[in-house]
């Protein structure tokens, strides 16, 4: 047996709707939304645990894949202890910029979240005290291409 309704008002039978109410239902395929196209391989850091503090120190990845492959390489892995992660890294990311007074370059900490950023800089409070460092931004939001480029910027030497 085949059964077919029809979406469309004024189907004329008895007992059917028709007018405007019956025009009204939502064509269900229109209100679909279209799936996001495939951005393809993003650019991929390490993000470290257990705060996810990003790791610009070993640069940047052209996509998860490359990240994977340089970290499952390390000497110290372990797919459950190794606190090295190529995870997605959302905007914004939370950056604390520092300056020791015996060391000429600025230093870059940023996190995946604003909690970790804050448990850390309880760390540069103390160094702060002890040993003179000055902090010049606190947990400052910023977009990780943004933070990248100033990290770049304290690290000239670092590879891109």
């Amino acid at each position: 047996m085949l059964l077919a309704a029809s979406c469309s008002g004024g189907s004329g039978a008895p007992g059917a709707a028709s007018g405007p109410a019956a025009d009204a239902v939502p064509d269900v395929a229109a209100s679909a939304e279209a799936p996001e196209p495939d951005p393809g391989p993003q650019p991929t850091f390490i993000n470290l645990l257990p705060w996810g503090e990003v790791d610009f120190t070993r640069g940047e990845f052209p996509s998860r894949d490359d990240c994977n492959a340089f970290v499952r390489a390390l000497p110290n892995y372990s797919g459950y202890t190794t606190p090295e992660r190529c995870e997605p890294i959302d905007d914004p990311v939370y950056c604390t910029e520092w300056q020791d007074p015996d060391d000429p370059q600025a230093g870059l900490d940023c996190f995946r979240g604003v909690g970790g950023c804050e448990v850390e800089l309880r760390r540069h409070d103390l160094l702060a005290e002890s040993r003179g460092r000055t902090i010049a931004a606190r947990c400052e939001p910023a977009s990780l291409a943004d933070a990248w480029a100033r990290y770049q910027d304290l690290n000239p030497d670092a590879e891109p």
